[in-house]
């Protein structure tokens, strides 16, 4: 077990964490981001931090330049963390991606409350993504609302579809009948981002620390690294990108296919690179009489990119889409046999 894990074990309640700390920089919010924070110290160590559980964590991501303090050489790192705190985090551990405007609806219902706030560009960027509190930006994180965010940040809000329904019951305060709290808490527990108390407990109310939260997103920037393997050049996710986006440009925005009747008979004809397996998977949606327009990215939005296979790939694109469809993350699988053209496959072809 990794140095990490083990000294997360020391975490009073439980949160036992491991952590690859590559952190971003934060502080208190203030209005400013030139008022919040100031350079963290060389040596990671600060003046609050030398004995404390979670010492080592904050000091690898300290020197990594990634992680400051406060100007009085403090991190308080048993202060509660607030919602636009966690939000720069998460930002930072992403892979970079352009991301685009907000529609008028987002803007007023998601980014009104950030208006004019240091945090303010992280929360349009991450709008993009699909990754957007529910509260305000100076309200404390909880333990439900980060595990949420957490899921998102992931590209794995979809694994919470597992347990709807299910029986089993994970932690004493978390009823199976709470399906909203099932669905974010059970699968953020079996990736092993988040795990319960001595007692049985999740405790979603109770509030993340400021160290807490930076144990969290080093586990989330290891997570990543497990949960997307592979080398992916550059080239290849360019051209992976291009190969779907393309293709679904075409057929939603280009030839306007509302039929999959008529979808299949265009990609035989035209003798397409794409499988009926991934028509099925993506496009089952047009067998119905109600057409849904909010299914799919523009992608520019955060993607994961792997290489599962000598010769396929998959690509994961987490995504805002729009007041009916919120946070989606939708995954993709594709096959080359030079990294150069792709065929659009299903997942188990």
């Amino acid at each position: 077990m990794q140095r990490s894990m083990r000294r997360g074990m020391r975490l009073l309640a439980g949160l036992a964490l491991a952590v690859s700390a590559v952190l971003a920089g934060w502080a208190g919010g203030a209005a400013t981001a030139a008022a919040r924070t100031e350079g963290g110290p060389p040596n990671g160590v600060f003046a609050d931090t030398q004995s404390h559980w979670a010492a080592w964590e904050i000091a690898e991501a300290a020197k990594s330049g990634l992680l400051r303090g406060f100007p009085d050489g403090t991190f308080r790192p048993d202060e509660p963390v607030t919602q636009e705190q966690f939000m720069a985090l998460v930002e930072r551990v992403l892979p970079p991606f352009e991301g685009h405007e907000a529609d008028a609806v987002a803007r007023e219902h998601d980014l009104s409350a950030v208006r004019g706030r240091w945090s303010e560009n992280t929360y349009v960027h991450l709008l993009a993504a699909g990754i957007v509190p529910t509260g305000k930006p100076f309200d404390t994180l909880n333990r439900l609302e980060a595990a949420r965010l957490l899921l998102a940040a992931l590209g794995h809000q979809s694994e919470g579809e597992k347990y709807r329904g299910t029986k089993a019951r994970f932690f004493t305060d978390i009823s199976p009948a709470d399906e909203s709290r099932v669905l974010t808490v059970y699968p953020v527990y079996k990736l092993g981002v988040m795990t319960g108390y001595p007692d049985g407990a999740f405790r979603p109310g109770e509030a993340v620390s400021r160290a807490q939260a930076v144990v969290l997103l080093g586990r989330v920037k290891q997570k990543i690294a497990e949960l997307y393997p592979g080398r992916v050049t550059p080239d290849e996710q360019r051209a992976m990108t291009q190969a779907v986006r393309t293709f679904v440009q075409d057929v939603m925005d280009q030839q306007k296919i509302h039929r999959f009747d008529d979808l299949l008979r265009y990609v035989r004809e035209r003798k397409l690179p794409v499988t009926e397996k991934f028509l099925q998977e993506h496009f089952s949606f047009m067998r119905y009489e109600v057409y849904d327009f909010i299914r799919f990215p523009r992608f520019d939005e955060l993607i994961y990119y792997a290489k599962i296979g000598p010769d396929k790939y998959r690509m994961t694109v987490q995504y805002y889409a729009g007041d009916l469809g919120g946070s989606v993350d939708k995954t993709f699988y594709l096959s080359s046999k030079d990294g150069k053209t792709f065929q659009l496959i299903g997942k188990d072809e």
